[in-house]
């Protein structure tokens, strides 16, 4: 308050010296408004660098736990010091291993203090943070107050720790640099089941059950491992669909849970099984040979953007890859 009553007064004085300078003895033009505009300016930026504004690296301590298999990653952060700013955010590099990095894409879930967690994959301007100096792949997580925070985050695969990876500190008017725990090289390499290991008839007994406990989620619909089989015993009949086959080939990828290598086929068979509007399990029509009685899907030729063709194209690129890359 009293800066700015003692502003106010400089303003007004130096308004009427300029007053009396332009109208008495000067034969140039004084822009009187700018000059004011100039003191304006100069006290904001005085007020934008108040030290309480501020915060230091030393203001934080971070704690990491992770699982013994380096999917899950618990991060516990704590103000070192009662006056210390609450953080507005926190940013990982993940940059730490080559092509073999974790990614933003590679995140399953994560939470801060229990609720789902901000998440970004880009920092955004005007917080005096700059990531993108050192790297592009890195992870975002926007805080609201919490202290302590515990910002827990699940990756698809196992990473090994290294101690040294660059995060961001963002509080108050500051960003401060420093190193945190982070994901490191894969502890394994990506490998998925066939399409057979998880609709197959003997899914039941080979250990496929302990994937299917949460269910299999396509085109925004969720299935059980009862249907799946179904499906399959189904499109293994007459009058089998081939778009069928992507989906299970899907499935396996999703259930393996390393869809993110393959991320653009992905897309195409989720929006085509999106774009139906409906479960798969409604296209199921009945069909008749001679007197035999059976079920096939009859499944539409364009849907969500795409063709069937496209649909298993994206489906025998996927094949390719779990071929590639079966678990042994």
């Amino acid at each position: 308050m009293k800066k700015e009553i003692t502003l106010n007064v400089l303003k007004y004085t130096l308004g009427l010296v300029l007053f009396f300078m332009v109208s008495s003895c000067s034969d140039e033009a004084i822009d009187v408004t700018t000059v004011l505009n100039d003191i304006d300016v100069n006290a904001s930026s005085e007020k934008s660098s108040n030290p309480k504004s501020t915060s230091s690296l030393g203001d934080y301590n971070v704690a990491c736990v992770v699982s013994t298999d380096g999917t899950l990653w618990t991060y516990t952060i704590t103000k070192a010091k009662t006056s210390a700013k609450n953080l507005s955010h926190f940013i990982i590099d993940l940059n730490n291993c080559g092509d073999d990095s974790a990614t933003f894409a590679n995140i399953l879930w994560a939470t801060t203090n229990g609720a789902p967690a901000n998440l970004t994959p880009t920092e955004g301007s005007g917080t005096g943070c700059s990531p993108q100096t050192t790297t592009s792949n890195f992870v975002k997580v926007n805080f609201s107050g919490e202290n302590p925070i515990t910002f827990v985050i699940k990756f698809e695969r196992g990473y090994s720790r290294i101690e040294t990876a660059a995060a961001w500190f963002k509080a108050g008017t500051s960003c401060n640099q420093g190193v945190v725990p982070a994901p490191g090289c894969p502890v394994e390499d990506y490998c998925s089941f066939s399409q057979g290991y998880f609709f197959g008839n003997g899914s039941s007994n080979n250990g496929a059950s302990d994937f299917w406990i949460n269910g299999l989620t396509i085109g925004g619909y969720d299935y059980s491992q009862a249907q799946g089989n179904d499906f399959w015993d189904i499109d293994r009949g007459r009058g089998g669909d081939q778009t069928m086959t992507a989906f299970f080939q899907l499935g396996a990828l999703r259930l393996s849970g390393v869809e993110s290598a393959m991320s653009s086929d992905v897309a195409i068979i989720d929006a085509y099984f999106a774009g139906l509007g409906i479960a798969v399990n409604e296209f199921i029509t009945t069909g008749t040979q001679g007197n035999v009685t059976y079920n096939y899907f009859n499944l539409p030729e364009t849907s969500g953007g795409y063709t069937k063709e496209d649909v298993i194209a994206a489906g025998g690129r996927i094949g390719t890859f779990i071929d590639a890359n079966h678990c042994e």
